[in-house]
């Protein structure tokens, strides 16, 4: 029996394993006559794709089956085969792709996301529209001390757009795509659960997530499908192609499966959760470390203030989203200890700060976006205002 979406929340957020759904071993290990252009090219002549002349075709990484294929007229495709054990109809990204096509988006935003193209009824590949090869969002955070100065701007313009679009109408006509907040409501873990916990600090992360309960129940409360949300904003889903249609921004957001209504909020904290985590794997430190958090405060503000200029944000609205960049850390943290076993010293940092986030939302929002005009240095503040607090953890 498949686990609910409730049972996959709970084991992603609490640090439970739970089986995967059948029991056959894995297809990868004898697929990879699928990556060749000759076997792209009769999919894409099946479909009656225009161009079916496939020059090269790159395996992308992913729990699923995907390829990138060069077509002779030198632009590209991206086919995506389902998850046989999850994405059984695999209908999902081209539902919430076929409904953008029926917004109106500004061109410039719409030219950065994906086209759906075709749907191979037969073999269930999804035939998307692809850009060449370009850096993404966790490869500049890998590279760069900071990000390019039109990155931040131009992601912020792209989701103003989007959490933007009036979903009153359209919201009921596709009531499958209501999103849940992203934590379950309480943290008491089963026998069962508490049994398959994994990693070695197991006990740790989950006394962390029970102190949470009464700010996972605040979200809850306060949770409503009220915009459009991309819902998986992480590092390989934001690109930055230097080659983009004319007029085009400068991003691209791909991987809509999980997209939905839900909270704006949402991704504009999960996008800052991802800026922190990138900034802080690229080192290698003590605690008291300095130099990455300057960089990503600045990263931060610029993404922060390009969306306020184009959707104003309440102090509400900001602490939540800095309890949302939280949750975006644990989750890194709880994605560390179920396939690394244990959390390291990134995975740690991740906890306690991704726990502070969301206990004490006004005072990292201050620190991320400054007050009054009153600029803090985060190396310095962080450690004063937040590490204080965990001197019992």
């Amino acid at each position: 029996m498949n686990p609910s979406p409730e049972d996959l929340l709970r084991a992603r957020t609490l640090g439970f394993l739970i089986p995967r759904p059948g029991a056959r071993p894995s297809p990868r290990a004898d697929d990879d006559h699928l990556f060749t252009a000759e076997s792209v090219g009769r999919i894409l002549r099946s479909v009656g794709h225009p161009v079916h002349d496939v020059t090269s075709v790159v395996r992308c990484i992913s729990r699923r089956r995907v390829a990138l294929a060069r077509l002779a007229d030198d632009s590209y495709v991206l086919l995506k085969w389902p998850d046989e054990d999850i994405d059984v109809q695999n209908d999902y990204e081209p539902t919430m792709l076929g409904l953008l096509d029926e917004l109106r988006l500004p061109p410039r935003v719409r030219a950065s996301i994906p086209r759906i193209l075709t749907v191979d009824p037969w073999a269930r590949v999804v035939v998307v529209d692809a850009v060449a090869p370009c850096p993404s969002l966790h490869d500049l955070l890998k590279e760069e001390n900071r990000l390019p100065e039109q990155c931040l701007p131009a992601l912020a313009r792209v989701l103003v757009a989007l959490h933007g679009i009036p979903v009153e109408g359209i919201r009921d006509r596709y009531e499958d795509r209501r999103l849940g907040p992203p934590v379950p409501r309480d943290t008491v873990v089963s026998t069962w659960e508490y049994v398959h916990g994994c990693g070695l600090e197991f006990d740790d992360y989950l006394r962390a997530m029970q102190e949470l309960e009464p700010s996972f129940r605040d979200l809850h409360d306060q949770w409503a499908p009220s915009s459009l949300i991309h819902f998986d904003l992480g590092g390989d889903n934001v690109l930055f192609p230097a080659e983009r249609p004319e007029g085009a921004l400068p991003v691209r957001l791909i991987d809509w499966e999980l997209a939905g209504f839900g909270d704006p909020m949402y991704d504009v904290g999960f996008l800052v959760g991802q800026l922190f985590v990138g900034h802080m794997r690229r080192v290698r430190f003590s605690i008291g470390a300095s130099g990455w958090l300057p960089r990503m405060q600045t990263d931060v503000r610029a993404f922060l203030r390009a969306y306020s200029a184009g959707a104003p944000m309440s102090a509400e609205q900001l602490n939540r989203a800095v309890q949302y960049a939280g949750i975006a850390l644990l989750v890194h943290a709880t994605v560390r200890l179920q396939q690394l076993g244990g959390l390291g010293r990134i995975g740690y940092l991740c906890l306690h700060f991704g726990k502070r986030f969301v206990q004490f939302p006004d005072v990292v929002s201050t620190l991320l976006i400054g007050a009054a005009g009153k600029e803090r240095r985060l190396d310095e503040q962080l450690r004063e205002d937040l590490l204080a607090n965990s001197a019992g953890n």
